[in-house]
């Protein structure tokens, strides 16, 4: 088991609607990731993924386990992610989107976290280091939003839902590591 080898960069962040960026409600672009001695992510210049998702994952598993039979999201890296589900009866939000995305398994282990990516591989990592990662990941993509300018807030009432309960959830989950 490799130690300590974790890393999560954005190489890229964009709007896909450039014509109307405040309309535009998930922040895409390329992430380049490494775990052990594997690049699992930023493999070819054309990859590119819901990283607004990926950052909401990803404050999750500071909190629980990620794997097959336990997801935070389908992928840790969505490829999109459509819409935004929410209900009084959700305890968080669903991200949904198509099938495709690259994923790895985050389990909690005695204060440290195992990484097990898709091939097998397993990579030890102390808990406050990946905790560091995850939270600078996140920031850059928050500051990317707030650098953006104010979004167009959805009228219809099951996507403005969606969409603030997802930010409600962000800055809950976010408040939590300052």
């Amino acid at each position: 088991m490799n130690a300590n080898k974790f890393s999560i960069e954005i190489t890229e962040m964009h709007w896909l609607f450039k014509e109307d960026i405040h309309a535009d409600l998930c922040a895409h672009g390329k992430v380049k990731v490494e775990i052990g001695h594997e690049r699992i992510a930023g493999i070819k210049d054309d990859e590119d993924w819901t990283i607004s998702a990926t950052a909401l994952f990803l404050l999750r598993t500071l909190e629980r386990n990620h794997t097959k039979e336990n997801q935070v999201g389908e992928h840790l890296i969505p490829c999109c992610g459509h819409f935004l589900v929410y209900s009084e009866d959700m305890d968080e939000v669903y991200v949904g989107g198509c099938p495709s995305g690259i994923d790895w398994e985050v389990i909690h282990e005695n204060g440290n976290i195992k990484l097990k990516t898709e091939s097998g591989k397993e990579t030890l990592v102390d808990f406050d280091f990946y905790k560091s990662e995850v939270i600078k990941f996140v920031d850059k993509v928050e500051e990317f939003y707030i650098e953006s300018g104010k979004k167009k807030i959805p009228e219809d009432e099951f996507d403005r839902n969606g969409y603030l309960e997802f930010w409600n959830e962000w800055k809950m989950r976010r408040s939590k590591w300052n």
